[in-house]
């Protein structure tokens, strides 16, 4: 048995105990799903799960870890085309995680998410270059602003059913995060 199929194995066994998990947060709060719930809807031994997590927390972290390190982040030095090439590839990574997003985004997954989410759209991908003029203090709170801002859009975009394309939503926040600079 070579190391590349038991990596294939194991990615495969993770993937059928994430989406578990995925599906079950779909019918029930998080704090009510058990280990055991998610060692049978995947369809693995407890000692299994064992292997990997220790427990719900720390497969939902893993799960939203890997949403997080899916996303792409602009160079703050980038122009407007190249800043909107990514924020539209951002759009349409999540309009093709459709699923994954709506249950996090969900209130039975609990709001980890959407705060990690925030920290890391704060922290890399809308740090948009701030007035020179503007104190620290006053850049955080934009940044905090635009980041939390942008979640909202994107949570109201994936609501209403994609009202408009994924390049359309990436202007309307550049525009946004634009003026709230200015």
């Amino acid at each position: 048995m070579t190391e590349k199929n038991e990596n294939r194995r194991v990615r495969m066994t993770k993937r059928m105990i994430k989406d578990a998990l995925l599906e079950l947060i779909e019918q029930q709060p998080l704090v009510n799903i058990s280990i055991t719930a998610v060692c049978d809807t995947a369809d693995v031994h407890r000692s299994t799960f064992y292997k990997y997590y220790t427990d719900i927390a720390d497969l939902l972290n893993e799960i939203e870890q890997d949403i997080l390190d899916q996303i792409p982040v602009p160079k703050q030095d980038e122009d407007k085309s190249q800043l909107l090439k990514k924020t539209t590839a951002f759009f349409d990574f999540v309009k093709q995680s459709e699923k994954t997003f709506r249950i996090l985004f969900s209130e039975s997954a609990g709001s980890s998410f959407i705060t990690r989410l925030v920290d890391h759209l704060r922290s890399g991908y809308i740090l948009l270059e701030v007035d020179s003029d503007t104190d620290e203090l006053t850049a955080q709170f934009i940044r905090h602003y635009i980041a939390n801002g942008t979640v909202g859009m994107l949570r109201a975009w994936i609501n209403s059913d994609y009202p408009v394309s994924s390049h359309r939503i990436a202007e309307m926040m550049y525009d946004m995060s634009k003026k709230v600079q200015s």
